[in-house]
Parts: C-alpha cells; sequence; structure tokens
C-alpha cells in the first residue's frame, strides 16, 4: 500500500507546473532581492505537500540580515516547507551553492531517529523519476550521515547532513556540493532535471522550535 506520504508527492509532482530550461551557465533559485521585506507570498513559493496548511505560527518571510535579503523560516512544534517548480539539468550546473545561517536548532533532534527527525534547516531537490535529495544542518547527526527514510515509498529520497550541531549557529555559512556526483552515487545512474526546488525547517518531532535564514542559493557549471 502507499503510504500517504507518497499520495501527497505524486499529487505535488502531478501539480507542478515547470519553469525555465536547462541552461549552461548559472541558474539561481532564490529571488529575495526582488520580494519586499515581510510575509513571502505563498502564491509564487508554495507550501508543500499541497495538502499542507499554509498557516503557521509565524509565517515565512524576507528579511534583511548583514546587508543582504534573506528567507526566515521559524517554527514551533510545526515543520514548515516551501518552495516552487524550477527545470535545472544538473548535468550542465552541477554544483548547488547556498549560504544559510542557523539561529536556533531543534532540542536533541536526530535524523537517524524517527522520533527526533527535526532539523532547523533543509534545502530540498526533487527530480524528475521520484527521486529526491535533502541537505540538513542537523541537531546530533554528525556531517556526511546519509538516511533513506522511506524504504517502502515510491518517492526515493536521500538526507544528507552537511553541517551538525552548534558550530557556526548565529552566522552566515557558505555551504558547495555536487549534485551530479552525489546522485549518481545514491542512486547509482545519471539524474534526471530537477523539477522543485524548496527550502525546510522542521521541530514538530522534538517539540521544540527552530530558526534559520536562507541566502543566495545557486547552480553552477564545473
Amino acid at each position: 500500500m502507499i503510504g500517504t506520504s507518497a499520495r501527497t508527492v505524486v499529487v505535488l509532482l502531478a501539480a507542478v507546473v515547470l519553469v525555465g530550461a536547462a541552461a549552461q551557465g548559472p541558474v539561481r533559485v532564490d529571488n529575495w532581492n526582488a520580494l519586499p521585506a515581510g510575509p513571502v507570498d505563498l502564491s509564487v513559493w508554495r507550501v508543500y505537500p499541497f495538502t499542507a496548511s499554509s498557516k503557521f505560527k509565524e509565517a515565512p518571510a524576507v528579511v534583511l540580515d548583514d546587508g543582504r535579503r534573506a528567507l526566515l523560516l521559524r517554527t514551533n512544534s510545526e515543520a514548515l516547507r516551501i518552495g516552487r517548480p524550477m527545470k535545472i539539468d544538473v548535468n550542465a550546473t552541477p554544483w548547488l551553492a547556498w549560504e544559510w545561517k542557523a539561529l536556533q536548532l531543534p532540542d536533541h533532534a536526530d535524523v537517524r531517529d524517527p522520533k527526533r527527525n527535526d532539523q532547523g534547516a533543509r534545502i530540498m531537490l526533487m527530480f524528475e523519476g521520484m527521486k529526491g535529495i535533502l541537505y540538513l544542518w542537523d541537531t546530533d547527526a554528525p556531517v556526511g550521515t546519509e538516511l533513506r527514510p522511506d524504504e517502502f515509498e515510491i518517492f526515493e529520497r536521500v538526507l544528507i547532513v552537511v553541517r551538525s550541531g552548534q558550530s557556526g549557529v548565529g552566522q552566515w555559512v557558505r555551504e558547495r556540493r555536487d549534485v551530479l556526483s552525489d546522485y549518481r552515487r545514491l542512486f547509482g545512474k545519471a539524474p534526471r532535471p530537477i523539477k522543485w526546488v524548496g527550502f525546510e525547517a522542521h521541530s514538530n518531532d522534538t517539540r521544540s522550535r527552530s530558526a534559520a535564514m536562507f541566502g543566495t542559493v545557486t547552480f553552477e557549471p564545473r
């Protein structure tokens, strides 16, 4: 039997209208500089899964921090996910580069424990063909931890811890990942295009709080 999470992903994939096309130059994911400060327009950056409520204790917002515009996600015993459809050919732009700043990590969260699987910040890449990669800032799990949480679901995703713990909290940190290499290593084949990019924060399992900001996010050629 297909689980609830898989059904919602199927609905999400069916509803996505792709924008853009594969490009040879850098592909900018965020558009914070084009948005006014304040709550994010959720008709552009959409809550997902599409069945999820768009009512949050604190709405996603564009803020100014250290001279840059950024997306601020705060959670209070809840999961918050917003994203938008994009078509990105990672064969042409394999490097994902981003800036993020954790302000508060969920208490005792650990991606390895299903009862404590919260993170202060996630970036989610959804590929055509029901595959996904998520890059995480975890509280307790060490950097390099990789987990496939949905063994029996039709949407196969892998969660990768790229930053862990309090080191760097309160500071802007820049990350860079070779998504093409990650995909080939994780799934054993070449990737189809990315069709959705999302930003997430979770504190529902630990019944705690989280806060993080996301700055510039770009796919870059080699």
